[in-house]
């Protein structure tokens, strides 16, 4: 498998699916929600068991095994969302298959022969591609999208590299023999040279506003309010260095946006911790002429509604690239805003102990 032949869901495909979520089977939405949230095969989502729920102080995880490595309990974060869905269909397979269902599946068939035996992988892809071909889900090209069960997995790793995580995280969260596997989903062009950075880190940087309006930034000052040494950063810059600009964030705290999938959620949330330098401006200026080109596709398709959905990010892109072309750059919040929440001080001196 290399980046080329990954076929994974896309936003704009997604966007779809969930607006004719409704018009889906009701078995089959709970299955199609997990696989999309925690990376799982379709193999070993489906067969979750009821008590695949573990709440935490840090929230709610998924837990299960996965056979291909042999992984007993392989545990990955979900959101609330995804948590009360689970527990929504916990009870409802309580309610009306608890005597057929003596291994406590997750997603049992309610009737037929294989009542009580976990749904197939063959009947929950025919369905969902069956919905496609319905409600017309196309890609860019106008083209019906045929959805492969595997592809929900292939989005999780897509989804979480874009959205900046960490090769080795995401190794652990989908449960990757080797770090190799894993890199195919850095679908992203190596721009982390160390003289490329160095020279302009304090050069026409920039960061976001609490309105998103793009202003000046200095990156030392920025690792100070942040709790870390610039040094700390230009030796870990591999790291923390993202498709669209630098995480400038305590490696002690967690990212509050990294659930979020339709937008880089630094730019979306307008994160203190995100810092631009010219080193991106080629990217955004790319990412620009994508967006471009694909509302064009959208207009021959008639695709009004997503449309919509991508102007509001065309608009921040050109704002980022035209900054950083002139020389400004992004420095928003005020310097108390910046500082660490109460609890998020409170958790950095727990680490500290």
């Amino acid at each position: 498998m290399n980046t080329d032949t990954i076929k994974y869901i896309p936003d704009e495909v997604w966007e779809q699916i969930l607006d004719n979520l409704p018009q889906l089977n009701p078995i089959y939405v709970p299955i199609l929600l997990v696989l999309e949230a925690s990376g799982f095969r379709i193999s070993d989502t489906l067969l979750l068991k009821k008590d695949c729920l573990d709440l935490r102080k840090d929230g709610w995880w998924l837990v299960g095994d996965i056979r291909k490595v042999n992984y007993k309990d392989h545990k990955v974060p979900i959101t609330e969302e995804i948590a009360a869905v689970i527990k929504a269909q916990i009870t409802l397979v309580e309610k009306y298959s608890n005597d057929s269902n003596p291994e406590g599946f997750l997603f049992p068939n309610p009737t037929g022969k294989r009542k009580g035996l976990p749904i197939t992988q063959t009947v929950f892809n025919d369905n969902i591609n069956i919905l496609a071909h319905r409600y017309n889900i196309t890609d860019l090209s106008g083209e019906i999208f045929r959805i492969k069960n595997h592809a929900f997995r292939h989005r999780y790793g897509v989804k979480m590299i874009n959205n900046g995580m960490n090769i080795l995280h995401l190794q652990k969260l989908m449960a990757h023999a080797s770090p190799e596997m894993t890199l195919v989903y850095a679908q992203k062009k190596d721009n982390t040279l160390r003289t490329e950075w160095a020279k302009a880190v304090n050069n026409g940087a920039v960061r976001l506003s609490l309105n998103g309006s793009v202003i000046d930034a200095n990156l030392e000052d920025q690792a100070k309010e942040n709790g870390l040494e610039l040094e700390w950063i230009r030796h870990n810059m591999d790291s923390i260095r993202l498709d669209h600009g630098f995480c400038i964030k305590s490696p002690k705290l967690s990212c509050d946006f990294l659930d979020q999938t339709l937008e880089p959620p630094c730019i979306k949330n307008n994160c203190r911790s995100f810092h631009v330098d010219q080193t991106f401006l080629n990217y955004y200026k790319e990412q620009i002429a994508k967006i471009e080109s694909d509302i064009e596709i959208y207009k021959k398709t008639n695709s009004i509604r997503s449309i919509e959905l991508i102007q509001p990010k065309l608009q921040r892109y050109k704002d980022i690239a035209a900054s950083l072309e002139g020389g400004n750059g992004i420095q928003g919040l005020s310097k108390e805003r910046r500082e660490y929440k109460v609890d998020e001080r409170n958790e950095v001196h727990f680490h500290d102990q």
